[in-house]
């Protein structure tokens, strides 16, 4: 089964019980904390916490069988989808995989940022399509991020590393 995030760039969920999978559950959360890192102050009001144990909680109720769907407060939608199997062709070639999301080329400057701000730092990026801004946003005395760590992935690959290492901290 896959959940599927309606969002072009945003790779999706695969859930399950193989080794490879994650649980719906983790995946839900990890949703949830990212709809809450890049929720504006309108969604923010009832405080961060409050916010992702609610989305969390919609999430999980509507979403449970092949078909479900969920539109989260930032009006992304997300549906559990069949997970399609590989097709077994004759072919035994190795062919390239190609993606269309850019990657970071260069950190170009951490910063700080200001009081009130959802994190303390950021690291600002050149992408390979060209384009300049905001790679990464974090709170500084959670976790660490160095430019090793940002070089060469995407945004969705970003925002999973920092679900994970903001996990980390607050499990130990």
């Amino acid at each position: 089964m896959i959940l599927k995030v309606h969002l072009e760039g945003v790779a999706s969920h695969d859930v399950g019980d193989e080794i490879w999978q994650e649980t719906l559950s983790d995946a839900i959360r990890a949703e949830a904390e990212s709809i809450v890192y890049t929720a504006g102050p309108d969604l923010l009001a009832a405080g961060h916490n409050q916010l992702r144990d609610r989305i969390v909680a919609e999430m999980s109720g509507a979403l449970s069988d092949v078909g479900d769907t969920y539109r989260a407060p930032d009006g992304i939608l997300y549906s559990l989808i069949e997970a399609v199997g590989i097709e077994d062709d004759d072919d035994d070639r190795l062919t390239a995989v190609s993606s269309a999301a850019p990657v970071v080329e260069e950190v170009l400057r951490f910063e700080d940022l200001p009081v009130g701000s959802l994190g303390t730092r950021r690291a600002v990026v050149r992408w390979s399509d060209g384009t300049e801004g905001e790679g990464l946003k974090w709170y500084g005395d959670e976790i660490l991020i160095c430019e090793g760590d940002l070089i060469g992935k995407t945004r969705d690959q970003l925002r999973s590393l920092h679900f994970r290492r903001d996990r980390d901290w607050l499990q130990s």
